[in-house]
Parts: C-alpha cells; structure tokens; sequence
C-alpha cells in the first residue's frame, strides 16, 4: 500500500492561492470548513421537545440501530420486467468494473447499476495493485513473494499461516492462480500501463496504472483510473445505469434472477437470464454491521478514511436470499484514526474523515501512552515482525499491526503527546517514516496539481483544521493537555516527565520495541499538542460466504443460483478474525481484490456457460 491509498474526500477541486490560515478563516466563515475536511454521515439530528417517555425513545432508537443490519428479504418476479439483460452486476468499483468488461466482451448483455452520480465508489480512493507476483512484469523481473519462483502453494501456505488457518485454502489458491491472469487481462486488453512502485525486483509487489501519481502527488488516484474504465466499459457496449440503487434480489424458486432497483423514474425490475454480480464493497460505513459482524474491535474503529459508499446493503439482501457470513471479526484497518467525535451509542453511520493530510502528524514516533499511563509502542513502517522474513517483506506490517496496537488499549484508544518542533520533524520526514506516514506538501508546479482540492497540497492546513476542530488539542501546558484529553491527573505529566528523561538519557527505557535513539526527540516546547487515536478501517473484510467461482453460499454450504459476489461483498479472503488485514489488508490489498474478485466470478460465468474463458 502507498500513501495515495487514503485520498480523497469527495470535494471538488479549488484552485485559488490561498495561506493555511486565509483558507481555514475563509473556510469557517462559509461554513466550508467541515465540508473540507470531513464527510459526515448519519450523525444524530437535534433533539425535539416531546412527551415520549426516555424508554420508548431508547427502545425506537435500539429498533432503527438493529435494522441497519437486519436481512433484507428477496421479493418475487413481477407479472412483467422492466428491463433485461444476461448478467447484472451491482456496483461500479473494481470489482464491478472487472467483471461487466470482461462479460462485455465476451458478448453478454450486461447492466451495470451505480447508486451514485459517478462511477467508482470507493474504488476511487483506493490505490496501489499489491500482488505477491506471477504477472508478467513480476515474472520479467524474477520477483516472487515469499520467494521465487512463484508458487500460489506457497503463497496459500504462508497466507494461512498467518490467519492461524482459518481461511478457506481454495479460496486462496483461486486468488493466487487467476490473480496475475488478472494483471496481464489489464494490461494486454484494457491496456492499463502497469509500473512498478520503484526500480527494485521487491517494487512489483505494488503496481501502479502509470499516470497516476508523481513523486509529489497522490491525491485522488484512481480518478484517471475509473475515468478511463468507465470509457472503455461503455465502448464495450456495458449499459451503465448511474443514480440506480439496487433495493432487493428478486428469487424465483430458490434462484436470483434479477435485482429491484431504485431511481429518480421510480421503482423497477430488471431480469438477469444468467446472474446478478454483488460488487458493491463492504460496510464500513455501517456502525450496526461493524458491530455485529466485527465486535472484537468495533469500539476501536475512530473513523473512516473513505467517503461513505459502503453501507452493507448488498450483504444485507445476499443474507435474507439465505447466504451464509464469512470472515466474522475481520477487517482491514490502519493506525492513527483520530477520534473526531464519540458516538451515539444507536448512531448508524461512521464519520469518514480524510486519511492523508494532518492526520500524518499524529502518525509518528511520538509519546504514545494508554489511560493507565503505560508506553504503547509505535511500530515504523520497516518494522518486520517476523526475523526470518523474506527479503522485500511487507512494510505495511508496522501499519496494519499499530492499527491493532492501538485499537487494543483499555477503553480502545491511544493518547499520542508532541508538542510544537512537529511541523519541522513532520515535513522533513526527519522519523524516515514511508507509505502513508509522510506529510506532503504538493508544489504548484506538480503536473497532478489539479486534482488536488486546495486545502490538501499541504499537510499542515489539514492539520490546523484538526485543531480549529477540537479533534486534536492544543495546550500551553503538559497539565491543560492532560485535562483536555481527559486523562487522570497526573498521568500524562508523569508520562512526558519519563519520557524526557528517557531523551536526556538518550535510550529508550522500554523493555520492547525500544525507540531508535534518533526518534528520542523531549517534549519541551509549548505549545503541547494531543489526540485520541484509534483504528482507521478502510475495509470489511467479513461478507457473503463464496466458492471459489465466486458463488455464493447459503448456510446448509449450498450454491444460491444465478448469485455471485466480489470482495468486499464477499468475505473469508483475510480468514477468520483478523482485526488489521495483514498483510497488505490480503492477498491483493483492498481495490486490487476488488478487481481480481470482479475477475474470477465473470470467468465463472463464462465458464459455466461451456465457454473457454481464458
């Protein structure tokens, strides 16, 4: 994963030369400001003065929370169809992308439905193809993880091992076999211009579409991506149907055979003559899901660094169709979510705040310490956990392993502490911290300036809206940081005093994971700042449970006919309980797996028509 998988807010761009604090003056005096720099979604309306009892509204709240993650039921054929055609596939991001073209062009009549106004979703803030290798480009290279030659056996072997053997081995194995056919299809049929993350054999682990970013530039990535895509979809004859919310699954004798859908015309019905494709992600998004599928770290999850596409709908209707769940307790997440706000304890939708922009300045080597006043160490994006690794082994492990780091403290946050030498240390990457851990300051003359919404070419103007927000706190003293993070008194003053004479001293005083000298930086030079700091979930990776031709399975282990799904709508490719997604949130990432999964269930299909689907 590179630093550009966390872009994007949803804001258009601006282009007006504007200082940090003429932007964030400008911003808050038109009410810009929360638009700029979060995206809220389902937070509670304001209160109104009533005479229903405190129970009852208690008891309509639990109500509305618990059908925020209630089975939605499949509905029959109607006397007549709206509309048909031979496969539907619901949802625009990469999966579904993947899986209309490659049918299109095989000669399928196909539906693609979009809820929203562009293509894309998610998996337009998406980044990087991470691969373990296979690929011509890989194979060109001689590079394979965990070792070359390549070896999806391998591969499945090390995957599981990780997961404690709790993913499905077929699964895996699918994925490491058809994912570099994936790639190549890509590139020699799409002609996506496929470049290695740099000039080492290890850089193939991460592709990117050549185009997409500079050196300087990650902002909004797969914008050119889904432009394109959706082009050359609709060449290839893809009716793509945007504005088109997807209501139910509509069964006829135990078989999907069309989808309910929703626009601004009204309700319809559209048949599908051989299969209905679920690609419309996870649920994210959806506090009721999280909780229910994802316990062990719900009270973990501080925000979401997507904007609010993935609500769960699509499992919900793969559910009351009698799909069974795969994946329970997994997810993909990173370090340093801030926590913007508490939640309601019914409040059905997370808040999605950008997850590249002052966020970096907490995502550093700083003072990390829990409510009891103990050390929570920080793992650097070179940290291998395992000695004997590979050459070229994931450096995501230090930020998906943090993720769990902090989301597993008493009362499920972390306090991070560092005072006013950041902006230097931050924008000079003086910690030598990588991927998403550096803050980019995008110079005017960057050729990818204009994808770039005003307020995020500098890291520090997201930043100061951080503070402005009360999401990060300001203090002159160690003392009023403490009691604006709400810590017991004396806690945090202890912790910076330890903490300084640990710097004095020049060594870490931890027993593990001891700092490195260089990041031992006092904590001396008002003003003090502080943050909560929790999960950042970027991805559910807990779905419908499938085959390996991407069916989908009921819960006697039965096959729904005619009903397919695609990560994340699918789940039990990170197996069972794995709270951060290591490695790579899988085997292909989270947009890549999208693509890969959108891949195999449209070989499914061809195959199961007797067709030669390679």
């Amino acid at each position: 994963m590179k630093e550009n998988e966390y872009e994007g807010t949803g804001q258009s761009d601006s282009h007006h030369a504007l200082s940090r604090r003429g932007f964030l003056k400008g911003a808050a005096a038109t009410g810009a400001l929360a638009a700029a720099s979060a995206v809220f979604a389902g937070c509670s309306s304001p209160n109104k003065t009533d005479s229903t009892p405190a129970s009852d509204k208690e008891d309509s709240a639990k109500a509305a929370f618990e059908a925020e993650a209630a089975p939605i039921d499949p509905v029959e054929p109607p006397a007549s169809w709206d509309g048909e055609a031979d496969v539907i596939v619901v949802g625009s991001g990469g999966g579904g992308m993947a899986s209309a073209i490659r049918l299109a062009m095989d000669g399928y009549d196909v539906i693609m439905l979009e809820k929203d106004q562009t293509t894309g979703g998610a998996s337009r803030y998406s980044g990087h193809f991470v691969n373990f290798g296979g690929h011509k480009l890989a194979e060109e290279a001689q590079w394979a993880y965990p070792s070359y030659p390549y070896d999806p056996d391998a591969i499945v072997e090390y995957l599981n091992d990780l997961w404690q053997q709790s993913a499905d081995p077929a699964l895996l194995r699918v994925q490491a076999v058809e994912g570099p056919h994936c790639i190549d299809w890509m590139a020699d049929t799409l002609g996506v211009p496929w470049a290695p993350a740099d000039s080492t054999p290890s850089g193939m682990r991460s592709l990117h579409w050549d185009g997409q970013i500079t050196k300087t530039n990650a902002i909004k990535i797969n914008d050119h991506t889904f432009n394109y895509l959706t082009d050359f979809a609709t060449e290839q004859g893809v009716d793509i149907r945007l504005g088109t919310e997807a209501k139910a699954l509509v069964v006829d004798q135990g078989a999907v055979v069309g989808v309910k859908v929703a626009a601004a015309d009204g309700e319809s019905y559209l048949h599908a003559g051989k299969a209905v494709v679920l690609t419309a992600g996870g649920f994210e998004m959806n506090r009721a899901m999280l909780k229910k599928y994802l316990p062990s770290s719900f009270d973990g999850f501080a925000n979401v660094p997507c904007p609010p596409c993935n609500t769960g709908e699509c499992i919900r209707m793969g559910i009351g169709a009698g799909a069974d769940m795969s994946g329970y307790d997994s997810s993909h997440c990173y370090d340093g979510g801030v926590w913007w706000k508490d939640y309601d304890q019914y409040e059905t939708r997370m808040t999605a705040h950008v997850n590249k922009d002052g966020n970096q300045a907490v995502r550093q080597p700083w003072l990390l310490l829990n409510s009891s006043g103990d050390r929570v160490p920080y793992l650097g994006t070179t940290y291998q956990p395992y000695p004997y690794a590979p050459s070229g082994s994931p450096y995501v492990f230090g930020l998906t392993d943090q993720a769990v780091v902090e989301m597993m403290q008493p009362g499920n946050r972390t306090f991070v502490c560092f005072d006013s030498k950041y902006e230097d240390l931050v924008s000079e990457n003086y910690f030598k911290q990588g991927v998403c851990r550096v803050g980019k300051i995008i110079p005017d003359d960057d050729p990818l300036i204009d994808r770039v919404p005003e307020w995020q070419r500098d890291w520090r103007t997201g930043f100061e809206m951080m503070v402005e927000d009360g999401a990060v706190k300001k203090c002159d003293t160690v003392e009023e940081l403490e009691e604006a993070l709400g810590l017991d008194k004396g806690l945090l003053v202890n912790a910076v005093k330890s903490w300084n004479e640990a710097c004095d001293a020049g060594e870490d005083n931890m027993p593990t994971f001891k700092y490195d000298p260089s990041w031992m930086i006092p904590i001396n030079e008002p003003p003090y700042y502080g943050a909560a700091i929790g999960g950042n979930i970027f991805t559910t990776k807990c779905g419908l449970r499938i085959n390996d031709k991407m069916q989908v399975i009921n819960v006697e282990g039965e096959v729904i006919p005619g009903l397919y799904a695609g990560w994340h709508t699918a789940g039990g490719a990170n197996g069972e309980s794995n709270i951060a997604g290591k490695p790579f949130g899988g085997m292909y990432g989270d947009v890549c797996q999208s693509f890969v999964g959108g891949y195999i269930a449209a070989g499914s299909i061809i195959t199961a028509d007797g067709k030669d689907a390679s």
